[in-house]
């Protein structure tokens, strides 16, 4: 009898550990902001930020030169069945930051009687984004900052919504 109620305590734990592990591994991280520091001219970085992302691909939407602020358009990342829209947005101070704002497309189930309504998908802002994803987005940023001589500095600071 005792034997009985140890294996089913053992089976227990056993199982909520499996559980625990299985919510923290399916958990997103929060979306990261990166800093990079730089030695030259604050406008020269500024222009220079924008031409790499012109050169990334990105469409320039907001460029405002007195506020030394710029951001893309609306650019799309597929990941399996999630379909995220971001926008990097670039502000120079002493330093560079690099920001994401990041939308998710979700799709509604709703009745039948509505197929092929533009209400069938569910924009959603997300705080919290695959890592996979932001590493698609930031790590040919960073490789092109580096090229410019630019200092990427590691920070554990997220954004928080």
């Amino acid at each position: 009898m005792i034997f009985i109620n140890h294996s089913l305590f053992f089976n227990k734990i056993l199982l909520q550990t499996l559980l625990l592990l299985f919510a923290l591994s399916c958990s997103y991280p929060p979306i990261e902001k990166k800093k990079l520091y730089y030695s030259k001219d604050k406008i020269e970085v500024f222009y220079q930020s924008r031409d790499i992302l012109k050169k990334l691909g990105y469409e320039i939407d907001i460029f405002s030169p007195e506020s030394f602020a710029l951001s893309t358009k609306k650019t799309q990342i597929k990941k399996s069945l999630r379909r995220y829209d971001y926008i990097i947005f670039i502000k120079v101070n002493d330093h560079i930051e690099l920001h994401l704002a990041v939308e998710r497309n979700i799709f509604n189930r709703g009745s039948e009687s509505n197929i092929g309504d533009s209400g069938m998908i569910i924009k959603q802002v997300e705080s919290y984004m695959p890592k996979t994803s932001q590493n698609k987005i930031f790590k040919p940023l960073e490789i092109e900052f580096k090229k410019n001589g630019y200092k990427l500095v590691v920070s554990k600071h997220f954004h928080k919504y």
